[in-house]
């Protein structure tokens, strides 16, 4: 068992922060392989089994037996069982399906895996993700990026309603300039979203039709979901719509790294996938600016 971020071992050390990163570990964050961890008591070093549904020991807070001492599991010491030596049996928790925390901090902590760890977030998701969680998340950039369209007007028709304080200011028109920043601002977020469905739907076809045993439509519906996070840079003010351009270039990334680490892909098929997603979105970008070109 390895830190995340620096593959420093962990057999042996109390949980807390990596001894070499700094990295924080806590078992409650993680679920484990059924007796395949030995939970020793930090006073005294008796050993308990994982014998848990998540692999912990159950109750996560009793009195050891041998020295009755309260034993906590955010305390316990992990060594591994006889055979388990050198082997990777700890799976993280799904920060947005598996964390008891509020919503606004489950989004920024899925938001943040995405971008920094992909894989890990792939790796986290569970065998039978939940498509309403995902959709939820989903929603919630999506919503995002029809905020960021509608916010332009609303702004500008709450400031002349204060400043001029009549209701006619309702009936005003908004310029052109406001309505085309809103509508970027929308189509980076929405459109994106929708870029990455096609993405995901083109990848299922193909995963269907290579290795149709593993193929798992729900896994590549819940990775399109928490892919589709990347896209909430699009709402940024004054720049969403021109990170576009770099949201087309990191969605496909985060899409096939979590694919890659929900064990659906190979590690080469996902770096062939992507360089030939790439050239075809730098195409057609091309082509894009090209006309515009032509046109003026």
């Amino acid at each position: 068992m390895r830190c995340r971020s620096c593959q420093h071992e962990l057999w042996n050390v109390r949980p807390g922060p990596c001894p070499e990163c700094g990295e924080p570990f806590n078992p409650r964050t993680a679920i484990f392989e059924r007796y395949s961890a030995h939970f020793c008591c930090p006073h005294c070093g008796e050993a308990y089994w994982g014998n848990g549904k998540d692999g912990l020991p159950d109750p996560p807070e009793f009195a050891c037996a041998r020295c009755s001492g309260i034993v906590r599991l955010e305390e316990m010491v992990l060594r591994p069982a006889p055979g388990q030596e050198g082997r990777e049996i700890r799976q993280d928790l799904h920060p947005f399906e598996g964390s008891p925390k509020g919503l606004l901090r489950r989004t920024w902590d899925t938001l943040s895996m995405a971008t920094s760890d992909p894989v890990r977030l792939g790796r986290a998701l569970p065998p039978r993700p939940d498509l309403a969680q995902a959709g939820l998340f989903a929603g919630l950039i999506a919503g995002v990026g029809v905020g960021a369209a509608l916010a332009p007007a609303v702004v500008t028709t709450a400031y002349n309603l204060i400043t001029v304080g009549s209701i006619d200011v309702l009936s005003m028109r908004s310029s052109d300039l406001q309505l085309v920043v809103g509508a970027a601002m929308g189509a980076a977020v929405i459109g994106s979203i929708v870029y990455l469905g096609l993405i995901a739907l083109i990848i299922a076809i193909i995963l269907r039709v290579m290795n149709p045993r593993a193929f798992d439509a729900r896994r590549i519906v819940a990775c399109w979901c928490y892919a589709s996070g990347v896209t909430v840079l699009g709402a940024l003010p004054c720049i969403g719509a021109c990170a576009t351009p770099l949201i087309l270039i990191l969605g496909p990334r985060i899409l096939l790294a979590q694919l890659e680490g929900a064990g659906l892909m190979t590690p080469r098929m996902a770096k062939v996938i992507y360089t030939v997603c790439i050239a075809l979105t730098l195409a057609a970008l091309a082509l894009l600016f090209l006309s515009l070109f032509v046109q003026r």
